[in-house]
């Protein structure tokens, strides 16, 4: 039986994305006995200086509470959430101080692995600023670095100092873990240079999720008019605003529907915020997100086109519920070209969302749903579990 170490980027939040789905997934396997998922770290510093900003919603203070028992919480007999505290403040501005409370932290995940009992382990790492964890962690069978993202393009605030940084790291982390697994094409030509035990492994959806027989429509969109077009996900600096306020002029008659957590200021949001047919509906519950999705008329994915952006997570999700969707141009995509409206401009989104507003074609709802099946979470996990056990027979520890 083996057992997972996730040190993740992203919090265990509502809305699940990759690196969450994986670790839940691979918990519900009768060969792997438990997952322990490791939060991003919280700062002490900052709770002393900003505790109302650190304290601001019941998640972060859920985050706190867990952080400051030292001890993991237990979601199920197989996944458990860890929530570490640095105390050492500037962690992510100087990479040594990083480091130095990393090293605390592999004390107290020792700690937690007597604690839990856990065997046989596959350390599984996301943030290239963790790369010391595959020299220093001596108690893992197998090491994956899942590269989910151009981390030097995704962090975009960061100078190009730091960002040629992390260039440097994830070259090292791809070199030192035994596999490396990558969610694009692209990636995975720069990655299977510096590791031939290289995997493209792409994203999914939960499917189980869309055919609850108690989905209803959720009450917030009970009386916005129709159609509703709509997007789910973060609002964030990827979201093309100008298009989005474009849309809403041009398609006057559509109501936008949003749904997701509010990332943007306040004035990078305000412009679109003040047309009468955007609706912002804040954060859901990962399992009710469907009820919201089978309730649009058309998903759309606005993103600001950029050639190293790897596809959303969230269009397994779309495809799930059979409706059109409209996004704006990823080669990733190329192959549900069929099933997706791609457009490469403005201009060309209008005209596919004009399209999209008078599809009737069953045919297409329905090889949206199939396809969507047959990319879930769980065939991702068995397509992970095969490498691995791959791995591990040709390193003789099976």
């Amino acid at each position: 039986m083996m057992n997972f170490i996730c040190f993740s980027i992203n919090n265990w939040e509502k809305r699940k994305a990759r690196k969450q789905q994986f670790m839940l997934s691979l918990s519900k396997r009768k060969d792997v006995a438990k997952v322990l998922y490791v939060e991003p770290a919280l700062n002490f510093f900052r709770l002393l200086l900003f505790p109302f900003m650190e304290l601001k919603n019941n998640e972060q203070r859920a985050r706190w509470k867990r952080a400051l028992t030292l001890k993991p919480e237990k979601l199920s007999d197989k996944l458990f959430i860890f929530t570490p505290v640095f105390f050492i403040p500037f962690s992510f501005r100087v990479q040594a101080v990083y480091n130095f409370n990393l090293f605390f932290l592999l004390f107290q995940v020792r700690g937690l692995i007597k604690e839990l009992k856990l065997e046989n382990i596959v350390l599984w790492l996301y943030h290239p600023f963790d790369y010391c964890f595959l020299s220093w962690f001596k108690e893992g069978v197998l090491s994956v670095f899942d590269w989910a993202e151009d981390w030097a393009e995704y962090f975009s605030n960061y100078s190009q100092k730091k960002r040629n940084k992390i260039r440097e790291l994830e070259k090292i982390v791809i070199a030192r873990a035994d596999i490396a697994f990558v969610v694009s094409q692209r990636l995975l030509e720069r990655a299977a240079k510096i590791n031939v035990n290289t995997y493209k492994i792409g994203d999914g959806t939960s499917p189980e999720i869309f055919l609850s027989k108690h989905l209803n429509m959720p009450q917030d969109i009970k009386d916005i008019s129709r159609p509703i077009i709509g997007y789910i996900g973060a609002i964030s600096f990827r979201l093309e605003i100008g298009l989005l306020e474009e849309l809403c002029k041009e398609f006057s008659e559509c109501s936008f529907v949003f749904v997701g957590n509010m990332l943007l200021k306040e004035k990078d949001i305000e412009s679109l915020k003040k047309q009468r047919n955007a609706f912002f509906l804040g954060t859901k519950d990962y399992n009710d997100l469907p009820g919201y999705l089978l309730n649009f008329d058309v998903n759309i994915l606005p993103y600001v086109p950029v050639p190293y952006t790897s596809a959303p997570t969230k269009v397994f999700d779309y495809l799930m519920t059979g409706k059109p969707i409209v996004s704006t141009y990823f080669s990733e995509l190329d192959r549900f070209s069929r099933l997706i409206y791609l457009a490469k401009d403005k201009a060309q989104f209008i005209m596919y969302l004009k399209s999209a507003l008078n599809e009737n074609d069953h045919g297409l709802v329905e090889e949206r749903i199939k396809t969507a099946k047959e990319n879930s979470w769980d065939v991702r996990t068995n397509e992970i579990m095969d490498i691995i056990y791959q791995q591990l027979e040709i390193n003789g520890k099976e």
